[in-house]
């Protein structure tokens, strides 16, 4: 049998050593213009993570994970499943695997879990550290699809089986989706190009020029020059060099673009990052002008189905859960998100009460003492 090569990088401490993951070189070798970009890049990387994992709050885990550790490994995954570990006695929800069949409707019968990240955990009988992977490799779990009643449940059930939880409703063929890291890159990478670009057209509105030197074939220099053109404006460089009997010219069209543009093509494009992700925003384009209300209000109703498909698969996924163990998991939409002060604590966003200090009595009644 051959030997399995396969692995995952450690893509953060390759960054923090000054390689880029992708290529494998070193970040100072990469062509100038990428390095700005994938700088950028991963700025926007981790604003869109932060976006991501926010926009709902989970409640009573079962497990040692918050709602962002949660939310986080469904950013990256999509898929994971919920499931009770009965050799270590703990709940687990990670991601998973086909090990069976599927059903006429494509949705998974059997699947077994895969580690996250490398680890060990504790074998309480035998009092050792055990791999995670070897344990989760004798895993084999029934895939349990809607909520059963108490008179339906089986010790089998509890030991035995699992729940699916999707980050989005799954696409036609198969209950495998794209994760929210892979689907959003597109338009990170897009972003990430037009801000070098915006800073190219404050020094010389993305007019490109080429000059000539002397030497070699015209022709296959212009050609060469063609294909930096990208390449200088995302570095912000005004010349490139050719070796032509030609005069100074333009290489781009002449007609720079101001400031603004740029950032209204930014702005654009990451409202519509937001709408996948379902967050309000003020639509793919947005008037220079005064925008009427009832514009606005129709740009927000846009993403509220996304928003809407999200929370339902979490939502489920709980009452199949609770159904099952007998747990009290629940999903609601973050109050940073929706924008109101739903718990009523005088803010409009999520607050971690475990370790918070109690109230000053003499705070209490908000503004009305004032």
């Amino acid at each position: 049998m051959p030997k399995n090569n396969a692995k995952l990088p450690d893509i953060e401490t390759l960054i923090q050593a000054g390689v880029d993951p992708k290529t494998g070189m070193p970040v100072k070798l990469i062509q100038d213009g990428e390095e700005d970009k994938n700088e950028f890049r991963r700025m926007l990387r981790v604003i869109d993570e932060q976006d991501a994992i926010n926009r709902y709050k989970w409640y009573n885990l079962p497990m040692d994970l918050s709602s962002q550790q949660l939310e986080r490994m469904i950013y990256f995954k999509g898929q994971l499943c919920f499931f009770y570990f009965e050799e270590v006695e703990e709940f687990y929800i990670l991601p998973f695997a086909l090990d069976g069949t599927i059903d006429l409707y494509g949705r998974f019968n059997r699947v077994h879990p895969v580690p996250f990240a490398a680890g060990t955990t504790e074998d309480k009988t035998l009092k050792r550290e055990k791999s995670l992977s070897e344990w989760l490799a004798t895993k084999k779990l029934i895939v349990i699809k809607e909520p059963k009643d108490l008179e339906e449940l089986t010790l089998k059930d509890f030991k035995e089986s699992c729940v699916i939880l999707y980050d989005y409703t799954p696409q036609m063929n198969t209950n495998n989706i794209i994760p929210r890291q892979i689907l959003n890159d597109v338009l990170l990478d897009t972003e990430s190009e037009i801000l070098p670009y915006m800073q190219t057209a404050l020094l010389a509105g993305t007019g490109i020029k080429g000059l000539r030197v002397n030497d070699a074939s015209a022709a296959g220099e212009a050609n060469k020059a063609s294909k930096q053109i990208r390449y200088s404006a995302l570095s912000r460089k005004l010349y490139v060099a050719m070796t032509s009997t030609v005069e100074m010219q333009e290489l781009a069209d002449g007609s720079p673009l101001k400031t603004e543009e740029y950032l209204l093509a930014l702005q654009g494009i990451d409202n519509l990052r937001k709408a996948a992700l379902g967050i309000e925003n003020g639509g793919l384009f947005q008037k220079k002008a005064h925008k009427l209300e009832d514009e606005q209000q129709g740009n927000e109703s846009s993403v509220q189905t996304v928003f809407q498909d999200g929370l339902t698969q979490r939502q489920h996924f709980c009452n199949i859960v609770n159904s099952i163990w007998g747990t009290s998991i629940w999903c609601m939409p973050s109050e940073a998100v929706l924008g109101n002060d739903d718990n009523l604590d005088g803010a409009a966003y999520d607050i971690d009460n475990s370790q918070a200090p109690s109230p000053d009595p003499s705070q209490e009644g908000g503004n009305d003492n004032a």
